[in-house]
């Protein structure tokens, strides 16, 4: 399918910020959104020809853009004029909405509504309650009325001692890898059981030794994610490098949850995960677990909070959590909360 392109060209990367995202849930899917926001990433554009539907760009560059592109609409940007084809930035996404007009929104509410969300889960260091802090945002959101599927990309799925669920034995994983190897929407609704939430059910053994390889859980996800038939998706991948194929399934979703630890070194991992997924458009939170508060707190730092919030802090246990404790204390309902 051909899509329009709107693109916003602003050097305010905090009004970009601001506004990002509420577009991009907002616009008609004929429509993509872009946006430029840094100076030299700006003049290697105009160094070639785009199509562009719609710009949406600060004032006092408008005039050399336009001489070099060609868009079919223009709005200008403005610190408080809101003549006919200027946008006062003051007004936020709602100024964008109401300038541009309903033809570019979705059709209705159900449209939109029935959009399915990806929260991405990751760690950046071990014993960080990555699986807690997973199943604890899933668990809330459906608790919030959200219908939610939780789903566990790793070769090794011990998400069941927390849940409390039973993973079979071999013939109930032969059984599992012969339903998630076919596509159709009777298997796919046959692996998927229903119990605090939905979740594709764990096997007792490794996936791949039964052919099932993670990237096939990425596959089914996908599928998922089309069909529209939930409200939010929750995968959580595997502890140690981010491979190619985890950050394409990031960059595919629309939010991000980062699992660490207070401790310097989970903090220095961090910053170098955020400087590898510069490219990622989403929502970020970070999580940390195993918090203790006596103990210096690394994450407290400007660089790091400046861009991307700390959802929660996840006291330390003295033994392994599970789905109880996860209700009576509440915890992640702040971060379920965060990231709707």
């Amino acid at each position: 399918m051909k899509h329009n392109i709107v693109l916003i060209v602003c050097m305010d990367q905090e009004y970009i910020s601001s506004v990002e995202y509420d577009l991009a849930s907002v616009l008609g899917r004929d429509y993509v959104l872009e946006t430029i926001d840094d100076t030299a990433y700006l003049e290697e554009y105009l160094k070639s020809s785009h199509r562009i539907d719609t710009l949406i760009i600060d004032e006092e560059l408008a005039g050399e853009f336009c001489q070099k592109q060609n868009p079919a609409h223009v709005y200008q940007l403005s610190e408080g004029d809101e003549s006919s084809g200027k946008i006062n930035k003051y007004a936020g996404s709602q100024g964008i909405v109401q300038a541009l007009g309903d033809m570019y929104l979705l059709k209705d509410t159900n449209e939109q509504a029935h959009l399915t969300h990806l929260i991405n889960v990751v760690s950046v260091s071990g014993g960080a309650g990555k699986t807690v802090t997973a199943l604890g945002t899933a668990y809330w959101l459906s608790r919030q009325g959200y219908k939610t599927l939780y789903v566990d990309a790793e070769d090794f799925q011990t998400y069941d001692q927390i849940l409390g669920c039973s993973t079979g034995d071999e013939a109930c994983d032969r059984k599992l890898a012969s339903a998630m190897r076919d596509s159709s929407k009777e298997s796919i609704e046959s692996i998927i059981q229903a119990d605090f939430l939905d979740y594709i059910r764990p096997f007792h053994g490794i996936p791949a030794s039964y052919g099932i390889e993670i990237s096939r859980y990425y596959e089914l996800v996908n599928i998922l994610v089309e069909s529209s038939d939930y409200d939010y998706i929750v995968l959580e991948h595997g502890a140690g490098v981010i491979s190619g194929a985890i950050m394409r399934q990031i960059l595919a979703g629309d939010r991000l949850i980062i699992a660490a630890t207070q401790s310097a070194n989970s903090r220095e991992r961090l910053a170098r995960f955020l400087e590898n997924i510069g490219q990622y458009s989403g929502q970020s939170f970070i999580v940390c677990g195993r918090y203790i508060k006596d103990r210096p707190d690394c994450l407290k730092d400007p660089v790091i909070d400046d861009d991307i919030p700390i959802a929660e802090y996840i006291p330390e246990a003295d033994k392994e959590l599970t789905m109880k404790d996860i209700f009576e204390r509440k915890l992640l309902r702040d971060t379920a909360e965060a990231v709707v």
